[in-house]
This record gives structure tokens, sequence and C-alpha cells, in this order.
């Protein structure tokens, strides 16, 4: 028999679990960081990096944003 999954009550309590393992970490030493290189203006990537944005602060986590042109060059 197929069980119905609630996907918004999911999530909530995946971040709430994930919320108290940030804060253990941050007890320990550990601050976890999530840094996001974003090349070019596409809109849904902006969309997509800002969630990704609002997810870290909602853990706990530092989010660290680095916005380039389309045309940039790679320094090897």
């Amino acid at each position: 028999m197929a069980e119905i999954l609630d996907g918004k009550m999911l999530a909530k309590k995946i971040k709430e679990d994930l919320r108290k393992d940030v804060e253990e970490l941050k007890q320990r030493g550990i601050f976890p960081k999530l840094a996001v290189i974003m090349v070019g203006n596409d809109p849904a990537s902006k969309v997509y990096v800002r969630n990704k944005k609002n997810a870290c602060e909602y853990v706990g986590f530092s989010f660290m944003h680095f916005d380039y042109v389309s045309n940039v060059k790679a320094k090897i």
C-alpha cells in the first residue's frame, strides 16, 4: 500500500534536524559554510542562489556569494 508524504512537513523536519546538528558542530568549533560562485546574469540562477542563502541562514550555515560577469576569464 502506498503512503502519501507531506513534502513540506518532511522538509521542515529535515531543516530542524540539520539546524540542531549545525548548533552542535558550532559548539565543537566547526562552522559550516556554503560558498556559491555565480557566473552570468541568469534570473533562475539568482532565485536558486537566493533560496540557498535563505536555507543557510535558517539552519545556521555561513554563506558566501561570488558574482562574476559572463565573460570572466579564469586564471590558471
